[in-house]
């Protein structure tokens, strides 16, 4: 066997080359090139628009709830039902399951359904109240006993709370945070309440899902969490604070301090002061908008508010405002709600520009949310007489059956809605029978009601 030095061809450089070439990593089919990167990096981050906002006033002096579409700050026509006494603020407002929470000034918290106008008193002699970010109502009377509201279902609690609480927070997994001087308790409906130690005296803050408390000392802030999953923490400030508030994804806080102008501004997992906000003078009262772009700021001297871009931590202007628990508030479309000479008047914040007024309300109270859209169903065109699988009528223009007359079960008759009139008294029947409909306040003021999709019929007059 002959041993020698090994020859390599003069084509092996090349083919190494394509078939590294051929193995190389290729984007998926419809992805878009590299060359299209610094074009997408260059328009920004893409933001979604707000959602439509909508603004419910509460008479203070008791009656009828009206609701009114932002910004213009206009009436919407029977769009809330119901009526309610004299009330003394506004809890929250539930738009996922269409609840008002008011209190009234004998301690009684009420909830208001807004679809049906139906009130219901889910606690007596309460002295806190909140609202969880699950939409879960908590109370608090005073004898420590706790109730609750979840997905329209109040339960009162088996065991009492650890003491009366000054102020309560909304936590996650239906727990509540309770501040009682010198200790903050969180208790479950299923599980026993514990307690920690706080600084005694200084302002409390929260954030939304009620994982981390920020309690203003005279030397700084404490950060303390509720469960007791992480050390408590402690971030010197060289002034004394007076208020704190979280951003809304509790990342950041926000301080105001007795003496220096502005705001200063901690870093939640940092734990350290990292900027400020620059104010014109030190601010008493600070609040947020829910999405974080707008921050209203309480000058310690006259009533007014100034509004503050942070995104920019730029002042965009004061305006002049009473200050109470429910206004001044941006709503969740952007709209900053005040009160002026009497009226509720409702601003642009970035330019200040007043887009709608509402006359003699400044005395009522404002519950701010956004409208829920509902998703419109596209039916497939058919011929009348079809069904899908599912039982669902098809074929008929839109407005031929009702929502809930959409979806049928199989086997049930497809007659069309427009069904041929009473041959007694000429009314258009309806498929319920006359005891029914009228319990339901469901015939017309002839006695009659438009049908549903079904074979037999009954009349509102004539009972044929």
């Amino acid at each position: 066997m002959r041993r020698g030095d090994l020859r390599t061809s003069a084509w092996f450089p090349l083919l190494t080359g394509l078939a590294l070439w051929g193995c190389r990593s290729r984007p998926p089919a419809g992805a878009p090139s590299q060359s299209k990167a610094p074009e997408a990096l260059s328009k920004g981050p893409a933001v979604g628009p707000r959602s439509p906002g909508i603004a419910i006033r509460v008479a203070a002096q008791g009656g009828p709830v009206r609701a009114f579409r932002l910004p213009a700050l206009v009436e919407i026509p029977n769009a809330v039902r119901g009526k309610l006494p004299p009330v003394e603020r506004v809890v929250g407002l539930d738009i996922e399951s269409e609840f008002l929470f008011v209190s009234t000034g004998k301690r009684d918290l009420l909830a208001l359904d807004l679809e049906s106008g139906r009130v219901d008193t889910v606690a007596t002699g309460i002295v806190q109240a909140a609202l969880g970010p699950d939409g879960t109502l908590y109370t608090a009377d005073g004898k420590r006993r706790i109730v609750s509201l979840a997905r329209r279902v109040r339960f009162p609690w088996p065991q009492p709370l650890g003491g009366v609480p000054i102020e309560l927070f909304g936590a996650t997994d239906q727990r509540l945070v309770a501040v009682d001087p010198p200790k903050v308790i969180t208790a479950a409906a299923d599980q026993p309440s514990t307690s920690r130690n706080i600084p005694v005296g200084g302002d409390v803050a929260a954030t939304r899902w009620g994982d981390l408390l920020a309690v203003a000392t005279d030397s700084g802030v404490a950060l303390l969490d509720p469960v007791g999953r992480r050390e408590p923490a402690f971030v010197r400030l060289e002034d004394h604070p007076r208020a704190v508030v979280f951003s809304p994804s509790g990342h950041r806080i926000y301080v105001a301090r007795r003496t220096d102008p502005g705001l200063a501004v901690i870093d939640r997992y940092e734990r350290e002061e990292i900027d400020g906000v620059p104010l014109p003078t030190p601010a008493a009262t600070i609040r947020l908008d829910p999405l974080g772009r707008w921050l209203l700021a309480r000058p310690t001297v006259g009533d007014s508010v100034w509004v503050v871009d942070l995104p920019v931590k730029r002042l965009t202007g004061a305006v002049a405002t009473e200050w109470r628990a429910d206004l001044p508030a941006v709503a969740p479309d952007g709209s900053l709600l005040v009160r002026q000479n009497g009226d509720v008047v409702a601003y642009r914040p970035d330019s200040l520009v007043a887009t709608g007024r509402g006359k003699g309300a400044g005395a009522d109270f404002w519950g701010l949310g956004q409208t829920r859209t509902r998703p419109t169903r596209r039916r497939p065109s058919r011929p009348p007489e079809s069904r899908s699988p599912g039982g669902r009528v098809a074929g008929w223009p839109e407005g031929t059956f009702s929502e809930a007359e959409r979806f049928l079960p199989p086997g049930l008759p497809t007659t069309p809605r427009r069904a041929p009139s009473c041959a007694t008294c000429g009314s258009t029947p309806i498929s319920t029978p006359p005891c029914a409909a009228r319990a339901a306040g469901r015939c017309r003021p002839d006695g009659s009601r438009a049908p549903t999709p079904w074979r037999w019929a009954w009349c509102c007059r004539c009972s044929r």
